[in-house]
């Protein structure tokens, strides 16, 4: 694919730029964390920023999300308002799946089988979200999936900023942060 790291670098500036990150004052408690995907290997590639702003309850550890920044390099957009709905879908996507969604095994099958046992973000605790859509020239790309990859390192990133504590599996919970705040 043409362009590689340069396009990747083109994001990541374009997301830290959007969001502040590192130039504006954080709130007590309260960070920015930034992760990067490059899928250049694909037959449709995108290059994906993303900057979490999150803030952590001392006191529980509990994560919340106050905006998502996310820039990605489509090549062409044919459709604008269709690839941003496709990057605000994936975003909410990784965003339910790095703090929410907990998926079991028992028996060889998934545990949970319908809403009650299962739970997914809700529209409620969706957080803000701003797309940059970096059109170049190039043939136009895929931009349903790459978000989700860089939601949950941003999301986890921002939460070792706020807090100083590193969780390293999914779904981040109060309890699981906590705990890394404990240094469990």
């Amino acid at each position: 694919s043409i362009g590689g790291s340069h396009r990747l670098r083109n994001v990541l500036l374009i997301a830290a730029g959007r969001a502040g990150y590192g130039a504006k004052p954080m709130a007590d408690n309260t960070a920015q964390g930034i992760a990067a995907v490059a899928s250049q290997e694909r037959g449709s590639p995108t290059w994906t920023a993303v900057v979490a702003e999150v803030h952590v309850d001392p006191s529980s550890g509990q994560p919340s999300v106050s905006k998502l920044t996310v820039a990605m390099d489509v090549g062409t957009a044919v459709n604008p308002d269709g690839v941003k709905a496709q990057i605000q879908g994936s975003a909410l996507y990784g965003l339910s799946r790095v703090l929410y969604e907990d998926i079991t095994m028992k028996n060889g099958s998934i545990e949970q089988g319908n809403f009650d046992t299962w739970t997914p973000l809700r529209i409620n605790q969706a957080p803000d979200i701003d797309v940059a859509i970096v059109q170049n020239g190039h043939y136009p790309a895929g931009c349903g999936e790459p978000a989700t990859t860089a939601v949950g390192p941003a999301v986890a990133n921002a939460i070792f900023n706020a807090s100083g504590a590193r969780v390293r599996s999914w779904p981040i919970t109060a309890e699981k942060v906590k705990a890394a705040m404990r240094g469990a």
